[in-house]
């Protein structure tokens, strides 16, 4: 959660659930080619394997961006709730209208919440009423490759990755993978692999005590210098 201007995080895409609510001030998100604004108590449900990005909105704002976002993790949450590694929302964004009460006071508890359980509880209370204001539909099998793709470089990114390793790995040619991030993912391998690592490294930064030599390394950079550089260039969009 933050409060402060709105926030800004390059196209990116996952293989979790994530829900975004909007408290006070706004907040753009792009879904695909869809533009879409966040006000107070809208809501918003990014399903798995959609490329999204949030950006900042530029109208006038009478009060400070407060915006929740949660991200679910699938394996915690599919027994209970398989229409999220089924299907996809035709629309995902609720307004405020739409939103209950009783999901809106899980977001103000979420918030609040001191342990684990309390989370994954909140967060089914908010989740069970909010998809039933959605009209789902089956998801297209031809993302089941990028999915996997991006799920690996979720687990990998220490490593020394390449297009050239990930072809390998799932046995495409180069090119083809290239491709896909570019065409169907929306954004180049190399700065999805650069969000990621920089992403962990601003966690490293705030809750360990480590020096920016061993994140940088830790992250899954070779040197300092190239650490800085993607971290400046990610946090600086």
């Amino acid at each position: 959660s933050y409060n402060r201007k709105t926030y800004h995080f390059p196209a990116h895409f996952h293989n979790n659930l994530e829900i975004v609510y909007c408290f006070s001030g706004a907040q753009s998100i792009k879904l695909g080619d869809r533009l879409y604004t966040l006000k107070k108590g809208d809501a918003m449900i990014l399903f798995p394997h959609t490329v999204h990005e949030y950006m900042e909105y530029t109208g006038t704002m009478d009060e400070p961006t407060e915006v929740l976002s949660v991200i679910c993790n699938n394996k915690l949450l599919a027994e209970s709730v398989p229409d999220i590694v089924t299907k996809h929302a035709k629309n995902p964004f609720l307004p405020a209208t739409k939103v209950s009460e009783n999901a809106a006071f899980a977001f103000e508890r979420i918030l609040s919440a001191d342990n684990d359980i309390a989370l994954l509880g909140w967060t089914f209370v908010a989740l069970s009423d909010l998809l039933k204001e959605l009209a789902l539909s089956p998801l297209d099998q031809n993302m089941e490759l990028p999915s996997k793709v991006i799920a690996y470089i979720d687990t990998n990114f220490k490593e020394d990755l390449t297009i050239h390793h990930l072809a390998k790995v799932f046995g495409y040619h180069p090119s083809y993978i290239a491709h896909l991030f570019c065409n169907q993912l929306k954004i180049p391998f190399r700065t999805y692999l650069g969000a990621v690592r920089s992403e962990y490294a601003e966690s490293q930064i705030r809750t360990t005590q480590k020096s920016l030599t061993e994140i940088a390394f830790d992250s899954g950079y070779h040197s300092l210098n190239t650490f800085c550089r993607c971290f400046k260039k990610h946090f600086s969009q």
